[in-house]
């Protein structure tokens, strides 16, 4: 009775391996191998990673501008950010740059009817943050010769980065300090020392000290942007 009994366990103990080699040696190996391999697909799927900031891409042109009567400048910029969030990522072509800013050729008007001086000065910047707070802008700012060939401050603007992807134009209103008096102005005129901002670029951005100095308004720049925002939607801005 026992051996009848172990001869019929060792044969299912038999078929049961059998089933056992049959189902988990050849289909489940395929199985897990396709497992395995969506896994990883979802692992390497950009949309599927969580993203830890946003970037922020522009570049353009400072196209053309007027300036009272002036005939010749030449224009400069410097983009300005607030905040301990906005990191500037540099490129092979701006290594050296601390700071994203640049300086025109001098160019001359030629037509007779207007004073419409013409730049094409062209821009880009890159920038990684956490926060929008501090959202760049651009800062210009205009010299030019004076009677005897020195150059001064013509005017400042600026303009803050449109928030939206996509192309924009821009129209920045110049402006320029005015002297204290009419003999400090006639002074300066003649020394080649007429007013004039210091550190242009942090006056203007943060706006300190705007409320007690008096400004005229000049002329105008003409700015195109093409913008493009990654991760924005991530963080809920669009």
């Amino acid at each position: 009775m026992n051996t009848r009994n172990q001869k019929k366990d060792i044969s299912d103990q038999g078929s049961v391996k059998g089933q056992t080699n049959q189902n988990f040696g050849y289909s489940q190996p395929q199985q897990f191998q396709d497992g395995i391999s969506r896994i990883q697909e979802e692992m390497m799927d950009p949309r599927n990673i969580q993203p830890d900031s946003m970037f922020l891409n522009f570049s353009g042109v400072l196209e053309c501008g007027e300036c009272e009567d002036e005939e010749s400048l030449r224009i400069e910029y410097a983009v300005k950010y607030g905040g301990d969030d906005w990191a500037y990522l540099k490129t092979s072509n701006n290594a050296d740059d601390a700071e994203p800013s640049g300086i025109s050729q001098l160019s001359t008007s030629r037509n007779l009817h207007s004073r419409n001086i013409v730049w094409n000065f062209p821009f880009e910047c890159n920038f990684q943050t956490k926060n929008i707070f501090g959202w760049p802008q651009v800062v210009v700012r205009l010299s030019g010769p004076d009677f005897m060939g020195r150059s001064v401050a013509k005017g400042y603007g600026s303009v803050h980065v449109p928030t939206q992807p996509g192309y924009h134009e821009r129209v920045i209103r110049i402006f320029k300090p005015l002297p204290i008096s009419g003999f400090t102005g006639f002074l300066g005129y003649l020394l080649g020392n007429t007013a004039e901002l210091k550190n242009f670029d942090k006056v203007i951005s943060s706006g300190e000290g705007r409320e007690v100095t008096r400004v005229k308004s000049v002329g105008y720049v003409k700015v195109k942007f093409h913008v493009t925002l990654v991760n924005f939607d991530k963080f809920g801005y669009l």
